[in-house]
């Protein structure tokens, strides 16, 4: 039983290690994601973690989106390292392992979230390809909750669009604040309609990063069953500090 969901920003520089003292634009939303691991912790102390496969990530500039549709973590120690700072963090309370180095960026995300949030608590981590279909993307999170038992809450890793301003990563581009703020909508409100319903043609010229994991995510939230009960939504932070779409949410029952 899925017992809440949590949407937080796949942002490296949420790690107070990584962004430096004085980093004032990542206080909000540094606060913002700790209260909502904090409300998952209280809902459930198993997470399933969802987030996409890094694409360009480390020194050599290659490309390391998963091969397959869905790639579950079978390493559950990773580090920062590659951002900079070798910073060790764990899905599982067990953090003496080997670090993977190249754990993908949103279960560093995850691991980290877990680790100042709910040190007992396991996590399941499951990174699908950014340019995932749709229809594949409603077949995995049906998948994933067909064949959990007990109670569990959903961890999405996720960012929206980095074309949001003419100093964002992707520069501003045009049409990528319409589009972010309809997916902003939807998150705020678990419309898992809207989100079931992205496309990833336009979500990929917007640079859209997170439309997979967002969609696999409704998929699960929508395969809780025909009488479950509407969730209660809230979105804690919405804003694009550094011309990329953050939203921390928040959806529970």
């Amino acid at each position: 039983m899925l017992t809440a969901l949590a949407l937080v920003p796949g942002a490296p520089l949420l790690v107070p290690e990584l962004s430096g003292p004085g980093a004032d634009d990542t206080v909000g939303v540094r606060e913002a994601v700790l209260e909502v691991g904090r409300r998952l912790a209280r809902s459930a102390d198993q997470w399933i973690a969802i987030g996409v496969g890094d694409v360009d990530r480390r020194a050599d500039r290659s490309m390391t989106t998963p091969a397959a549709d869905c790639v579950t973590v079978d390493r559950p120690v990773g580090s920062f390292a590659g951002f900079g700072v070798d910073v060790v963090v764990s899905l599982t309370p067990d953090s003496q392992l080997e670090p993977d180095r190249a754990m993908p960026t949103s279960m560093l995300i995850a691991a980290w979230l877990r680790g100042q949030v709910a040190a007992s608590a396991t996590v399941i981590g499951h990174t699908v390809r950014a340019d995932l279909d749709p229809s594949a993307a409603q077949r995995i999170g049906s998948d994933i909750v067909a064949g959990l038992s007990g109670s569990w809450g959903v961890l999405v890793v996720a960012d929206g669009s980095f074309g949001l301003t003419e100093k964002a990563p992707g520069g501003l581009i045009e049409g990528a604040v319409d589009e972010q703020g309809r997916i902003d909508a939807a998150v705020a409100t678990a419309d898992v309609a809207t989100l079931a319903a992205l496309d990833p043609v336009r979500c990929a010229q917007m640079g859209v990063g997170g439309r997979a994991a967002l969609q696999v995510a409704a998929a699960m939230w929508s395969a809780r069953g025909a009488h479950a009960s509407d969730p209660n939504a809230e979105s804690l932070y919405c804003a694009a500090p550094f011309g990329v779409g953050y939203q921390v949410a928040w959806w529970g029952t």
